[in-house]
């Protein structure tokens, strides 16, 4: 056979996993295509990335959370029902793998919500902060230091800009509590970041190009192995 028309064709089947529907691809996975899963990784790494940094606030751990929480959604696929709610189903994963690591690492107090606590951040203006093109990084450290349980939330609602029965079901919270807590947060972020969130925050915790592509190298190597 001509190992290159084996190949091109090979690739061209790839290519084509990348405009199937979620249950397309989770479908070729139950069936032993492992080459499938990579799509799903793909679509969503940025907003499941962005979910696992608002939880645990370390780059290097979030990256370990989500490809962790994608060998377990791997094993799991089964379980899931379908045919709707699967990114929901993902983060809820995503949370849960967040969690233990927080718990075992003790990594930040779960429990302790303070709301008066106030923020530290910047004291340049919006202007100067744009300037310098220092608005993403001084958002990212004004999240990172809002309770865990309000952080995980407006990076849902404010940077992912999920709706709020989105944000309530990928967190496994009722819709009144995520309206309070986005709220809140809001309220946390200094004025002069709610001015600019908006434009910014496609920017915030940006997962992409070489991230991306270790994450989804990493996840295939481990679910091929087993």
């Amino acid at each position: 056979m001509d190992y290159s028309i084996q190949a091109l064709a090979s690739n061209r089947l790839h290519a084509e996993y990348f405009s199937e529907s979620d249950l397309e691809l989770i479908t070729r996975v139950r069936s032993g295509n492992s080459a499938a899963f990579e799509p799903i990784m793909r679509r969503y790494n940025q907003r499941l990335f962005r979910l696992s940094r608002s939880l645990c606030k370390n780059d290097s751990d979030a990256m370990d959370i989500l490809q962790d929480s994608y060998v377990v959604a791997y094993e799991k696929l089964a379980q899931f029902s379908g045919p709707d709610g699967f990114v929901g189903w993902l983060s809820r994963i995503v949370r849960n793998e967040a969690l233990m690591r927080i718990r075992r690492n003790k990594l930040v107090d779960i429990c302790s919500i303070q709301d008066h606590e106030p923020l530290s951040l910047n004291k340049e203006g919006p202007s100067e902060i744009l300037a310098q093109g220092q608005l993403t990084t001084i958002i990212e450290q004004a999240i990172d230091q809002l309770p865990d349980g309000y952080a995980s939330v407006f990076v849902m609602r404010g940077v992912q800009q999920l709706t709020t029965q989105e944000t309530a079901i990928s967190l496994d919270l009722e819709i009144d509590v995520v309206k309070k807590r986005y709220s809140r947060a809001k309220k946390k972020l200094r004025q002069q970041l709610e001015l600019h969130i908006q434009a910014a925050g496609l920017d915030v915790f940006e997962f992409a190009g070489e991230h991306c592509d270790a994450v989804v190298s990493n996840v295939l190597a481990r679910i091929n192995q087993r």
